[in-house]
C-alpha cells in the first residue's frame, strides 16, 4: 500500500518562526500579508505582535508627515513611504493643521464625529465614538494648543497593563467633566477633576504613565501662579505636582517628555534670547535646569552660514 503523498520541496515554517519573518517586514507587506490566510492575519493583529514591532520601531524611528491635505477626508496612511538618507518618512494624508497627540508610537487625531487612535508602524486604524457631547464645533485653526470648542484633550498609556487612554475634559464654562476612553475597550468612563482645576492649557503630554497639563492655580488654596495637573493613566487620580518657580511658569511655557522625564520649556526675548528648559525627577518631583541656549546666537550661526552658501567663490 503506497503511503500519502508528500511535496519534498514543502516548509513547513513554525508559528514562531513565522512571526520573527513578518516583524523584519516593512509596512507595505504587512498589510498585504493580513489577506494570505487567517493564521498570518491572527498573528499581524495579536497584541503581542504589535507590542513587539512597536519596540523595534522605537529601534528605528520613523518620521511621520502629515500630507498638507484640505480635501475632508478622514485620516489614513498612504501605502508608501520614502527614505531620506537614512530616515524613513511615513506619510499621512490629512490636513496638517489638525490637532493631534501621540504617545510611544500611537497618534490620537481628535475629529468633530468620532476620535482616531492610528499605529503608523502596522497601519492598523480605529475610530471611536467621540464620547459624551460630541465635538461639533469648528478647530481653532491656527493654534496647536487648541482642540475643538470647550474641551482639553489628553492621550497616554497605563504602563501597568499596556492600554491607551484618551482623556477629554471640559473647561468652559467651568471645569467639572471628564471623560475617558479605552481604546481597548471603545467604553467612556466618567472621572470627576478636582476643585482646584482652573483655566486648563489644552496641551498635554504622557510621561511614564501619567498625563499632564499646565492650569492656573488661582481659584482655590494652592497658591497663585501656574501649576501642573496629573493624571495616572493607571489608578486613575489627578494630583497637584510641584513647579521650577511660581514665577517662571506661564500660559506660554510648553510641557514636554525629554527623555522619559517631564521637561518645561520657556523662551525669554531680554536681556537676551534665552531658550530655558528644566525637567523632573518623577520619583521626588524635584526639578533642574537641565538646558540653557542662547538663541540669538544660534541664530547669528544660521545666518552667517546662509551668507557663506550664497556667496560666490573667487578663483
Amino acid at each position: 500500500m503506497r503511503g500519502e503523498y508528500e511535496n519534498p520541496n514543502s516548509i513547513y515554517i513554525t508559528p514562531e518562526l513565522l512571526e520573527e519573518i513578518l516583524l523584519r517586514l516593512p509596512l507595505k507587506s504587512i498589510l498585504r500579508f493580513k489577506t494570505v490566510s487567517k493564521e498570518w492575519r491572527s498573528i499581524l493583529e495579536s497584541e503581542m505582535f504589535v507590542r513587539r514591532r512597536r519596540m523595534n520601531v522605537q529601534k528605528e524611528p520613523k518620521i511621520l508627515a502629515a500630507h498638507k491635505c484640505r480635501c475632508g477626508d478622514q485620516p489614513r496612511l498612504l501605502p508608501e513611504s520614502r527614505f531620506e538618507g537614512d530616515e524613513e518618512i511615513v506619510y499621512l494624508h490629512c490636513d496638517d493643521a489638525r490637532p493631534s497627540m501621540s504617545c510611544e508610537g500611537l497618534v490620537c487625531i481628535p475629529e468633530p464625529e468620532s476620535i482616531i487612535v492610528l499605529n503608523p508602524s502596522t497601519g492598523q486604524l480605529r475610530r471611536f465614538p467621540p464620547g459624551p457631547d460630541p465635538l461639533s464645533s469648528p478647530f481653532r485653526n491656527g493654534s496647536d494648543d487648541f482642540f475643538q470648542g470647550n474641551w482639553v484633550m489628553g492621550f497616554g498609556k497605563d504602563i501597568v497593563t499596556g492600554s491607551y487612554k484618551v482623556v477629554k475634559m471640559c473647561v468652559e464654562p467651568v471645569e467639572e467633566e471628564c471623560h475617558l476612553l479605552s481604546v481597548e475597550s471603545g467604553e467612556w468612563t466618567k472621572l470627576k477633576l478636582p476643585p482646584y482645576v482652573h483655566n486648563l492649557g489644552r496641551k498635554s503630554v504622557c510621561v511614564n504613565g501619567s498625563i499632564y497639563w499646565i492650569f492656573s492655580g488661582r481659584r482655590l488654596h494652592i497658591g497663585l501662579g501656574y501649576k501642573i495637573l496629573a493624571l495616572d493613566v493607571h489608578k486613575l487620580e489627578f494630583h497637584n505636582v510641584s513647579v521650577p518657580s511660581a514665577t517662571w511658569v506661564t500660559r506660554c511655557s510648553k510641557i514636554v517628555n525629554l527623555g522619559e522625564r517631564l521637561g518645561i520649556a520657556k523662551s525669554t526675548i531680554l536681556p537676551e534670547w534665552i531658550l530655558e528648559i528644566w525637567t523632573m525627577n518623577a520619583s521626588e518631583e524635584i526639578w533642574s535646569k537641565t538646558f540653557s541656549i542662547n538663541l540669538d546666537i544660534c541664530s547669528n550661526i544660521i545666518r552667517r552660514r546662509k551668507r557663506f552658501a550664497a556667496s560666490p567663490w573667487m578663483l
